[in-house]
């Protein structure tokens, strides 16, 4: 078994038995993986405590996933408990979606470091009253990159030209972009999007601050982000709720 020592984000915990746990953790050397903490819960405990969910840890690992087995969690070191997350039920709402979408992927050691960090970034923001959604909309769009997505929100994948963004377009889940009439004509796959979400992921697209954007659009943008993370992993997610074609997101 190899020694790893490896910054990890609590994904999930299970008690197992009165003094242990069974864990998923995102790490930035492994990617995900399931470990079990034995004797976590207990007064002495070698590892130092029980676990909790979305706090970032410095953890020594006995990995065994190439074994296909459970790896073991030989210590860790809280490092961040993200405390603002958790003051409003917006921010906590917030990280609970984070988790959903990131129990909802398969992580492996080549992407663990970058998801990792676009996480423990996502948690930060979430912190700021108000930016929950853009947060989570921002994770959400940079997560698709990593999986090998690149939706285009910039122009029409057919004609190259940039929508006037006064008026809803349609979005091709097939060709991954924007088709504008009549190009959009036929096609079976495909949702709306309306102008006000339109703007808030072209300034995702753009690596804009997106300044003025409302909440409404950032929520919309995630939602139709979540549900594009969701279909990568099959899943459906709570978070991510199954789009009607005849609305616009």
């Amino acid at each position: 078994m190899a020694l790893i020592t490896t910054a990890a984000l609590c994904l999930r915990k299970i008690d197992f038995s009165e003094s242990s746990q069974i864990l998923t953790l995102l790490t930035d050397k492994l990617g995900v993986v399931g470990a079990i903490a034995k004797g976590a819960k207990r007064a002495k405990s070698g590892i130092g405590g029980p676990l909790d969910v979305m706090c970032l840890y410095d953890v020594v690992i006995y990995d065994r996933s190439r074994r296909d087995v459970l790896s073991i969690l030989a210590q860790a070191q809280l490092l961040e408990f993200f405390p603002n997350v958790r003051k409003s039920y917006a921010g906590f709402c917030a990280a609970e979606a984070l988790r959903e979408l990131l129990l909802s992927i398969e992580c492996n050691a080549d992407d663990g470091q970058s998801v990792l960090l676009l996480a423990v970034a996502c948690l930060r923001e979430c912190g700021q009253r108000g930016r929950e959604w853009q947060a989570l909309a921002r994770f959400a769009y940079r997560l698709l990159r990593i999986l090998g997505v690149e939706p285009s929100f910039t122009h029409c994948v057919v004609t190259g030209r940039e929508p006037s963004g006064r008026v809803a377009v349609s979005f091709s889940l097939d060709a991954m972009g924007l088709v504008s009439p009549p190009h959009d004509r036929g096609r079976s796959r495909q949702l709306t999007i309306s102008a006000r979400t339109l703007k808030a992921l072209r300034a995702l697209a753009l690596d804009d601050p997106g300044s003025g954007i409302g909440v409404d659009a950032w929520r919309g943008a995630f939602t139709l982000l979540a549900w594009l993370v969701a279909q990568q992993g099959g899943r459906r997610l709570s978070v991510a709720p199954e789009l009607d074609a005849t609305k616009a997101v």
